[in-house]
């Protein structure tokens, strides 16, 4: 009998090529599906929250699926992470309404993207954090970041590739913080846009160097033109922490 059922999964997303199935490219959706199929003994299916980018990665991803498994929560999720690489990993299993959606079901969704702020680089923390030698102003950036709260059209945000039908999107928070040498930016929003919060992040990066000031993003905002906004900074800073439903 089909369950209905949602998947909670922690990955590195160096190896894939983002989590949406792509033919003839490795995908956490893919491993995902080929280990519920071979469970299921028949193709399974998923949704994920949100399709991360090559090279992003992730705490608190979501993914939902109809499979016919005879297994027990804790069971399955033993079983899938045998089958899995170390690099994903099924962090919880649930069962859920017919209804539930990984995607249309979410409120809201968090993303982190981590920068480290010192004079040399780390062999354990570089695959994770944007590694940033030069000076930056940490409160210069928040102060920007703070613009970006509340409803707003963010097509001065957002890839040309982007498939969204709507530009517009609701931040509920947007904040930087100091952890010692690495720096975290932290934003919460109901939806995202196609590299839309690291082109925020390649903007706060130029008013932390000093070549755009905090007052400009408002006029940024407003112009709904990506070339007014920075640079699309790198995929592997950034992790999706968490999915609120």
């Amino acid at each position: 009998m089909l369950r209905r059922l949602k998947l909670v999964l922690e990955y590195d997303g160096t190896a894939y090529h983002g989590w949406q199935v792509q033919p003839g490219l490795d995908t956490v959706q893919g491993r995902l599906e080929a280990a519920l199929s071979r469970l299921a003994g028949s193709p399974v299916q998923v949704m994920g929250a949100g399709r991360t980018d090559a090279g992003v990665h992730a705490l608190g991803q979501v993914a939902s699926c109809s499979a016919d498994i005879r297994l027990d929560d804790r069971s399955l999720r033993r079983a899938l992470n045998a089958i899995l690489p170390m690099d994903i990993v099924v962090a919880e299993v649930a069962a859920a309404p017919d209804e539930f959606d990984a995607r249309r079901s979410a409120r809201s969704k968090t993303y982190r993207y981590t920068l480290l702020r010192r004079a040399y680089p780390s062999a354990l923390e570089g695959r994770y954090c944007l590694y940033v030698p030069y000076a930056v102003d940490l409160a210069a950036m928040d102060d920007a970041a703070q613009c970006l709260v509340g409803t707003h059209d963010f097509s001065a945000f957002r890839a040309g590739t982007c498939a969204a039908t709507t530009p517009v999107r609701t931040l509920r928070r947007a904040a930087w913080r100091a952890e010692g040498d690495l720096w975290r930016f932290e934003v919460e929003g109901n939806a995202f846009l196609q590299h839309m919060v690291r082109i925020i992040v390649g903007t706060l990066l130029e008013v932390g160097r000093g070549k755009r000031r905090p007052a400009d993003m408002p006029a940024i905002l407003a112009s709904r033109d990506r070339r007014r906004a920075g640079k699309t900074a790198p995929p592997h800073g950034l992790c999706l922490v968490a999915v609120a439903y």
